[in-house]
């Protein structure tokens, strides 16, 4: 066994004002942005209905591709994702965010997943005690992670998926409903079929061809629970728009097609189990 202690970094907590309301959500993920890309709709639809969101971030974001004209003002991508990140949280009006500071991996098969600060290097254990000490002092009523695949096979969103478990096996706060993030399959199907036809493989896709797109529609967690997002779809989208270096400055559905597009935003409820009938979550009481 190595000497070698685990990487052990402190946790950051910025907050924007203190933690004094009576309902709380909880939004637990790895990288800046993927609270935006993932849940923008149903947090701004809870801060509407009065509940505080606080999101953890394991990491920085520090292995994201960033194009060069990006990083002019920014000592390095984890500077400028860091940037993102905070001016994500005053668009999405959010509590605080939590840093673990773990660095950020990549895709498998990568070079930086071997890095001994990277999140999947780092014990379960070790990253779930810091999650249920967050959970402790939260002590949210909602909480929402990545399901076991973590949406397209990220290691660090199985990471931290794994973590949230096994933090909230241990917190003495009890959470009351707990949710993955999720999606239809039903366009992600279309795309492969269409790349099959154009002769393009859909287990190779993306930027650097490392998604495979097949096994996440397999993958995939089915809906039990849908928020209605219509009414801050603007806010929504400035939201993305903060994490630009991520693609989030480009909006390419018409203004016509939003509310079918973006209007609402899907779970898998967790606890309690669902009942078998898809609900629609109010957070209004």
């Amino acid at each position: 066994m190595s000497d070698i202690p685990h990487y052990s970094p402190q946790t950051e907590s910025i907050y924007r004002r203190p933690l004094t309301a009576a309902r709380r959500m909880l939004v637990i993920y790895a990288h800046p942005d993927d609270e935006a890309f993932g849940n923008a709709g149903i947090i701004l639809a809870a801060r509407h209905a009065g509940i505080e969101v606080h999101y953890i971030c394991a990491t920085r974001g520090e292995c994201g591709t960033v194009d060069a004209h990006y990083l002019t003002t920014y000592p390095d991508v984890r500077a400028l994702r860091t940037a993102e990140q905070m001016a994500a949280a005053d668009a999405l009006d959010l509590g605080a965010v939590h840093f673990l500071n773990y660095r950020d991996s990549n895709m498998p098969g990568s070079p930086d997943n071997q890095n001994p600060q990277a999140l999947v290097q780092a014990p379960v254990g070790d990253v779930a005690t810091r999650v249920a000490t967050l959970i402790d002092d939260i002590k949210p009523e909602f909480v929402i992670t990545f399901p076991p695949y973590g949406g397209y096979g990220h290691p660090d969103h199985i990471a931290i998926h794994h973590a949230t478990l096994a933090a909230l096996a241990q917190t003495t706060w009890q959470v009351p409903n707990l949710f993955y993030s999720t999606f239809s399959t039903t366009l992600l199907r279309a795309i492969i079929l269409l790349m099959r036809v154009i002769g393009r493989n859909p287990r190779a896709f993306g930027r650097n061809g490392d998604i495979d797109v097949v096994r996440v529609a397999e993958e995939a967690t089915p809906i039990t629970t849908t928020v209605d997002c219509r009414h801050v779809i603007p806010a929504k989208i400035t939201a993305w728009q903060c994490h630009a270096s991520q693609g989030g400055g480009m909006t390419r559905v018409p203004r016509i097609f939003w509310r079918w597009f973006y209007g609402n935003e899907t779970l898998t409820r967790i606890t309690p189990p669902a009942t078998g009938r898809r609900e629609v979550l109010r957070f209004a009481v």
